[in-house]
């Protein structure tokens, strides 16, 4: 017989600490910077209640049976998973088509627990913008989590069997842990999107495992019942250290720092052990600190809070002019609330204790009713259920894998890309080959712009919004030369700079589009200040960004320093105008469709013949 778990009530506090956080990070990223820390709270806690689980019925029944352990994380994990993607695909159908790109792709994902990999596969970005294209971005979480429950069972059984020194299994779990932290730093780029190394199993597993090393050495049952004065003083005044320092770091520690990437994230991890092994110490208070109503309530349903929140929040900003004032928050809350609840009530809790051995009968003498047309003789519940499941599925299994427009983006910038090499062949020696007339009613600019950006040698230096418009651009200055590459960032901005020396020394000024793929700067190194340096006093156009992006503000406010500083940089205005102007966009905010790149042009056009 497995040996009787003992239930600690403040784990409920800690589940409602976690969930909390990534509720207000993604509300309030500027703000609450340091809230998506709160998945680390979930991979350290539930790394540390599996071992546990697992070591209790080894330690009772001297066998450990992986079968039973990855059918009870199915029940506990499917339910809610399903149901949110059956519930919130018909809406999407009928009200935000743009969001049913990728749908299939993202569910099949979802269900064999691999949609970390395929979001990293698919170029996605968690730090794009906090509400999230995507209302299933989150889900990264439980495939983490779910590629270490398969195997995670199976070195259990090494462990026990062959290692059997539970002192020498922790210190190779951690071992095991130090390893998946130095690929994370191994892996991550200064300044560049950290998504890859945050996205990774390779790169996030520490935080389960050096919760489950804890189990190890730290077991539930098997705490002393008591401490001495001495002792419970120590305890809680190393729990309000933790926990304070905890919150400091769920306000402050930013998702794009290296600090973070460097061992932040770990040191989180260090801290959640702590705070795990003070809560579940019987001789301490730390329990009780983290046991009450309220947080007894958001615990027991965090895992429906966590899964219902993000399509809430990423489906309300899609349609709601502000949606993180203060009366718009309350509802959304209470809606995340009130579908949690649902949740936990008809679909979590019930489909958690079911014995799913008894469905295969009950659904063959549901069909056979159908067959003998005993139709009223089925409960409104199961029709009405069998409707949506089956309506939504069609939905999800038919819906493409990318919107109409984001399929032409994609065909235009590959187009684009090679067309690039092909003209810059040409444009030193270019002629007009379109009527100065045309360009200027097609851009909107006197003709004599038109004239004068005609005879202009221009050494362009860009990433994919600059191919996007290059068509244009080469139109309207048929002798520039664009450098321009998709994902390109600014230090490799900088070395395309350095190696066509000679072109940029004959051009009569230097286009620049950077930015989109990361900061400008990365490190210590000012790349604005490289580049400028680099070109010396030739004048220097630089395109500020417009896109949904974390670091969208402080480029443009460092290349607003920069102008002030280099007298021949001028800073094109390209998020000024094209703000609040989506119809220029195709459905990611970035890429100009037509006539997002006309003006795009028009504006390169107005402020290179200034000068």
């Amino acid at each position: 017989m497995e040996a009787k778990k003992r239930y600690v009530t403040g784990f409920n506090g800690l589940r409602t600490l976690g969930v909390l956080a990534v509720i207000l990070y993604h509300l309030y990223p500027q703000k609450i910077q340091g809230g998506f820390l709160g998945v680390v709270l979930f991979f350290v806690l539930s790394g540390y209640l599996v071992t546990d689980s697992l070591l209790r019925e080894y330690s009772s029944t001297k066998k450990i049976r992986p079968l039973k352990f990855w059918g009870k994380r199915a029940k506990r994990i499917y339910p809610m998973l399903l149901a949110v993607f059956l519930i919130v695909s018909p809406y999407l159908f009928f009200f935000q088509q743009n969001q049913m790109k990728g749908l299939r792709s993202n569910f099949l994902s979802s269900i064999f627990m691999v949609q970390n990999w395929w979001q990293i596969q698919q170029g996605s970005s968690y730090f794009a913008d906090a509400a999230g294209e995507s209302p299933f971005k989150h889900i990264y979480y439980l495939a983490i989590e779910g590629q270490f429950f398969i195997f995670w069972p199976l070195i259990i059984i090494f462990l026990v069997k062959v290692i059997r020194s539970k002192k020498h299994s922790f210190l190779l779990t951690n071992f095991l842990a130090i390893l998946s932290l130095i690929l994370m730093i191994a892996q991550y780029k200064v300044g560049q999107d950290p998504t890859r190394v945050y996205y990774g199993t390779d790169t996030r597993i520490f935080s389960l495992l050096m919760g489950a090393s804890m189990a190890f050495i730290w077991p539930m049952n098997k705490m002393p019942a008591k401490l001495n004065k001495k002792g419970q003083t120590f305890g809680r005044n190393l729990l309000w250290g933790v926990l304070a320092l905890t919150l400091i770091l769920y306000v402050f520690m930013p998702a794009q720092s290296p600090v973070t990437y460097y061992g932040g994230l770990w040191f989180v991890s260090l801290l959640t052990m702590l705070l795990i092994l003070l809560v579940v110490h019987p001789g301490l208070k730390a329990n009780k600190i983290f046991s009450n109503k309220l947080f007894d309530y958001i615990g027991s349903r965090s895992y429906g809070i966590y899964l219902w929140q993000l399509p809430v929040f990423a489906l309300v900003a899609a349609k709601v002019v502000h949606p993180t004032s203060w009366y718009n928050v309350i509802w959304q809350l209470a809606l995340i609330f009130a579908l949690s609840e649902f949740s936990y009530r008809f679909i979590e809790r019930p489909l958690v204790a079911y014995d799913y051995s008894n469905l295969w009968p009950w659904m063959m003498t549901k069909v056979e009713q159908v067959k003998q047309e005993k139709w009223r003789a089925l409960p409104v519940r199961v029709i009405l259920v069998s409707v949506l499941v089956l309506v939504s599925l069609v939905m999800i299994l038919t819906s493409p894998k990318s919107p109409h427009d984001q399929q032409v983006l994609e065909a235009r910038i590959m187009e684009q890309q090679k067309a690039l090499e092909a003209a810059n062949l040409k444009a030193a020696n270019a002629r007009v080959s379109t009527p100065l007339k045309t360009i200027a009613e097609k851009y909107g600019v006197d003709p004599v712009v038109a004239e004068r950006a005609s005879k202009m040698q221009i050494f362009a230096v860009g990433d994919s919004v600059m191919v996007a418009g290059s068509t244009n651009l080469q139109e309207a200055f048929p002798r520039m030369t664009i450098k321009a590459v998709v994902g390109e960032q600014v230090d490799g901005g900088a070395t395309i700079l350095a190696e066509n020396k000679e072109a940029v020394e004959k051009a009569d000024a230097v286009l620049i589009g950077l930015g989109t793929n990361g900061t400008l700067s990365v490190g210590d190194t000012n790349y604005v200040v490289k580049i400028m340096e680099e070109i010396g006093d030739k004048p220097v156009f630089w395109i500020n960004n417009q896109m949904p992006r974390p670091w969208e503000t402080s480029n443009n406010e460092q290349l607003e320093a920069m102008a002030k500083k280099y007298p021949n940089l001028t800073i094109i205005d390209w998020h000024g105008l094209s703000e609040n102007q989506s119809s220029w966009f195709y459905s990611d905010a970035i890429h100009p469709k037509d006539q997002g790149a006309i003006n795009y042009t028009r504006l390169v056009l107005e402020n290179m013949t200034k000068k």
